[in-house]
C-alpha cells in the first residue's frame, strides 16, 4: 500500500512550491496519488552521467555498417 500524505498541511505546502492554481478538488486528488508518485519517483535511477543516454552509447557492430 503506497504511502499516504501525512496531512493536508503538508499536502498544500508541496503542492505551493509547484506554484499551481489548483481546487480543492484537485488538491484531493493529489493527496490520495500522492503515495503512487512517491512509489514511482523512487523507481527512477539517479546518478547517472548523461554518456549513459542511447545516443551516447550506441556503436557500430562492425566497419561494413559505419559507412
Amino acid at each position: 500500500m503506497p504511502t499516504p500524505i501525512a496531512s493536508e498541511a503538508e499536502m498544500s505546502a508541496l503542492l505551493a512550491r509547484t506554484g499551481f492554481q489548483l481546487t480543492p478538488e484537485q488538491i484531493a486528488e493529489y493527496a490520495q496519488a500522492y503515495g503512487y508518485i512517491v512509489e514511482m519517483s523512487a523507481r527512477i535511477r539517479g546518478e547517472r552521467s548523461y554518456m549513459a543516454e542511447p545516443a551516447h552509447v550506441f556503436g557500430f557492430p562492425n566497419e561494413e555498417a559505419a559507412r
